[in-house]
């Protein structure tokens, strides 16, 4: 039996051991000596000997395992790495169990051991090869997400409206993307002072940042952070903020409420990571972009600065382009209110409101224009018109059709007679534009009636919404204005009474892209349902423009909308 046994460890390549607790004697075969890189009889049976043999990374893990099964008199196994005199690691499974008296008393263990080290090299390598798969997925995965970011960048700098929502969006868009933290810092042409936008996935948390920006205001001299990078240039990276570094920095304040101010805020941020990068243009350095990594722990690597660099480079043109656009709009709007009436007129008896939307695209002057003006004490003149075109060209032809209709009215002119005298000053401007107008005028008849006479140019036909809720629409279009040298008009007249509505528009409501297009009757029915129930011109206007808006929002659209209501009052109102 026993040659038996001696035949399987070798056929196993096992060697055996005994631990002997009395005397501390450890007993090994010759094949477990080859095991542990020893020459046979040369293991001196110490514990310390045995121990001196085990990966220094292992020893802990073996020798807790042995003392385990040692107090629960339990069988143990165990895997390990032995270090042979030659320097080379070798990997031993061992199974043991622990040996009792009769009395149940421990008196050592005893048990087996072979060498695995061909398996777990196997196993090694599989888990290296299933490691490096995962490291090459997430180097793949991160990049189509910073793709997929960068393409989600472009699409917030695009749908923004001005370049204030331009910095809001790609803020928001930043978080938590490349921070916990997104403050963009912008310098405008001229401006002494940054504008900042800031952005936290938690609402209140951007809210208290805005109050410590207010707080604090911008020092452009700040020996550090964004006043620094804006100054040089230079890209900011802190890749770990210590508490040593922050008390460091905190040590240079002189006053000592103010630095702890300072330490209770920056505590509060819990800041441990920061990106500053610069945002620059043809024009220079026009402000930062900075990311902050706080609550989530995380540490920016180079990585993220490339990034951060790459997200700059991508919205430093595009907000400066923006910035640009919105002064041109501003500048436009200016000239476009410089080309309308300053203030309505009071006229007894009627409530009169106008309404003018530039679209959301523009950046010159349009071309909508109206006028309300007093003609003699008992008529008024109503004109709503639109010339073809933007620009300083459509401005003079607006300042053109304007004073002629004024000149032609008030010189006692029919009401064809004024598109004809504003026909023939275009032709004689030589500018190659034209328009379109509606000249119309209410005279009072008694206390409760007007009488309303219209004729229109190319124009869109006013709409009168009896007080009963029935539309009809006065005259008929008519010929352009400043295309030929002879015109056609048809001129309409209507008795209005109170509670009648009139409405005058240009073709900004209906003049939009499919599917928002609108065809003459469903227009006809917004104003039925805008006149409805309106005690003033006001009301009805603001429900137009609410309706305008919810067919083709107002920033979305690619024509002025203007409006001339006029709402027959009640005697007694």
């Amino acid at each position: 039996m026993h040659d038996h046994f001696a035949l399987a460890l070798a056929a196993g390549q096992l060697g055996t051991w005994r631990w002997d607790i009395a005397t501390g004697v450890t007993t090994w075969d010759v094949a477990l000596e080859q095991l542990f890189g020893l020459e046979p009889e040369t293991f001196d049976g110490t514990m310390d000997a045995w121990v001196a043999l085990l990966h220094p990374d292992d020893v802990s893990h073996v020798m807790e395992v042995v003392q385990r099964a040692t107090a629960e008199r339990s069988p143990y196994e165990l895997e390990h790495r032995v270090v042979w005199p030659d320097g080379s690691v070798r990997w031993l499974y061992c199974r043991g169990m622990v040996t009792l008296d009769d009395d149940g008393n421990v008196t050592g263990t005893i048990g087996c051991t072979g060498d695995i080290t061909a398996r777990k090299q196997l196993e090694l390598d599989a888990e290296r090869r299933i490691a490096d798969a995962e490291r090459v997925a997430a180097r793949e995965r991160l990049h189509r997400e910073r793709l997929e970011f960068l393409d989600g960048l472009n699409d917030s700098a695009l749908s923004a409206t001005d370049h204030r929502e331009l910095m809001r969006n790609v803020a928001g868009a930043a978080v938590p993307q490349l921070g916990d933290w997104c403050a963009i810092y912008f310098l405008p042409e001229g401006a002494t002072g940054p504008e900042v936008e800031v952005a936290h996935a938690d609402p209140d948390k951007t809210v208290w940042a805005e109050e410590l920006l207010h707080r604090y205001p911008y020092d452009s001299d700040a020996p550090r952070g964004v006043p620094a990078v804006i100054r040089t240039g230079q890209i900011e990276f802190v890749p770990l903020i210590s508490p040593e570094s922050i008390e460091r920095a905190i040590a240079g304040v002189e006053d000592r409420a103010l630095a702890e101010e300072l330490r209770s805020i920056v505590n509060a941020l819990q800041v441990t990571s920061l990106i500053t990068v610069p945002l620059r243009t043809k024009r220079g350095v026009i402000g930062a972009i900075r990311f902050v990594s706080a609550e989530s722990g995380r540490q920016f690597d180079d990585d993220d600065v490339a990034l951060g660099r790459t997200v700059a480079g991508r919205i430093a043109e595009a907000l400066e382009n923006t910035w640009l656009t919105d002064q041109q709009r501003v500048i436009a709007g200016t000239l476009q209110a410089a080309l309308l009436p300053p203030r309505l007129p009071d006229i007894d008896g009627l409530s009169v409101a106008v309404r003018y939307w530039a679209a959301g695209t523009a950046t010159e002057v349009g071309g909508d224009f109206y006028d309300v003006f007093k003609i003699d004490e008992r008529r008024w003149a109503i004109v709503i018109g639109d010339v073809c075109g933007t620009g300083s060209n459509a401005a003079a032809v607006t300042a053109i059709a304007r004073h002629t209709i004024r000149a032609a009215a008030t010189h006692g002119a029919q009401h064809h007679e004024v598109l004809a005298w504003v026909n023939d000053a275009l032709h004689a401007g030589n500018r190659d534009l034209f328009c379109t107008a509606t000249y119309s005028t209410l005279e009072r008849v008694d206390d409760e009636t007007w009488r309303f006479i219209s004729v229109a140019g190319g124009h869109p036909l006013p709409i009168v919404v009896a007080a009963d809720g029935t539309p009809t629409t006065i005259g008929r279009p008519g010929t352009l204005l400043g295309v030929l040298p002879d015109i056609q008009t048809t001129t309409g007249e209507v008795l209005l009474r109170p509670g009648d509505t009139l409405i005058l528009h240009t073709d900004g409501v209906t003049d939009v892209r499919p599917p928002y297009e609108l065809d003459p009757e469903t227009v006809i029915n917004i104003a039925i349902e805008a006149a409805a129930g309106s005690r003033t011109a006001d009301d009805v206007a603001t429900r137009l423009g609410q309706a305008v808006d919810r067919v083709l929002p107002i920033p979305d659209r690619h024509d002025d909308v203007a409006l001339v209501v006029v709402h027959i009052l009640q005697p007694s109102e």
